[in-house]
């Protein structure tokens, strides 16, 4: 009979434990998952600002995605490693990603068709753009100054900032506006370093677009453990006593337990258990001789 009971016990124990085996798992890749976004949030962060300062002639926006998403991804990081106000956090972390992702959809629209798909690199691959830097003369000049530009077709004049590469070809003389090219970069160190600033859109256009694919995994991955319960249940071990089957059974009053008796244990009582004694029914006590 104790075998089987015991057979029995065994049967439903990975039951609970499988189950809490799963939830480990997936708080796990969730973490790693939410890591990872972290990592990619601040590396847009990063990015995005550096090429920002590069130039004032391009609003880069790539940055402010990541600045939504490390404040998600942070508040998931939070919500998957403390237990109080779980839910809470993990909500919070949904709702700033979701907004991230919308933020670096148009992040990749602005950055990737608006400006990267309007700078033409022919001019500076061919060597037709000029840099100017101010020299030691008047204030004025040293801030503007006017050069001369011409093409195949027209000529003209251009007031350009000091600290500016310029590009004469893509410049609209007929109405002193520039075409659908950005035909200067202001604050630039030299014409070379419009190359870099081309890979860099590039580049940070092309993690936003992992960002927005990376952040709608998140979301869905913390909305699938939200609501499950903070602590797996806890499995207490079944205590296995061996006994012989025609041991009989001793039960204490105080504290409900059974205790069960050997063949080879004394029936008499000790002078210290007189608690047990006491509780005892007539049928178990000795009988007197």
């Amino acid at each position: 009979m104790t075998a089987r009971i015991q057979g029995a016990t065994g049967k439903d124990k990975p039951v609970p434990k499988s189950r809490a085996t799963e939830m480990m798992v997936r708080a796990r890749r969730a973490l790693w998952l939410i890591l990872g976004m972290l990592s990619l949030s601040l590396l847009l962060v990063v990015l995005g600002v550096y090429t920002t300062t590069q130039t004032e002639s391009l609003n880069v926006s790539g940055y402010t995605s990541g600045v939504i998403l490390t404040l998600g991804s942070f508040l998931g990081l939070l919500g998957l490693r403390l237990e109080e106000n779980r839910k809470q956090l993990l909500t919070a972390a949904i709702v700033f990603l979701s907004f991230g992702i919308i933020t670096s959809f148009f992040c990749v629209v602005i950055d990737g068709v608006c400006i990267v798909l309007n700078m033409d690199m022919r001019p500076l691959k061919a060597g037709r753009c000029q840099y100017y830097s101010s020299g030691s003369s008047y204030i004025y000049e040293s801030f503007y100054t006017v050069v001369s530009c011409w093409n195949p077709k027209e000529s003209c004049n251009m007031t350009i900032r000091s600290g500016t590469c310029y590009c004469c070809d893509l410049y609209n003389c007929a109405n002193g506006d520039y075409l659908n090219n950005y035909y200067e970069f202001v604050g630039v160190q030299s014409c070379a370093e419009v190359f870099t600033l081309y890979i860099l859109i590039w580049a940070l256009t092309g993690l936003n677009l992992v960002a927005f694919f990376t952040g709608i995994l998140t979301t869905a991955v913390l909305g699938s453990i939200k609501d499950l319960r903070s602590s797996s249940p806890v499995i207490e071990p079944s205590v296995s006593t061996a006994s012989s089957p025609t041991a009989p059974l001793l039960m204490d009053a105080n504290t409900h337990t059974i205790h069960h008796l050997h063949p080879g244990a004394s029936m008499y009582c000790s002078p210290a258990e007189g608690t047990v004694a006491s509780s005892l029914t007539p049928t178990h006590l000795p009988l007197p001789r």
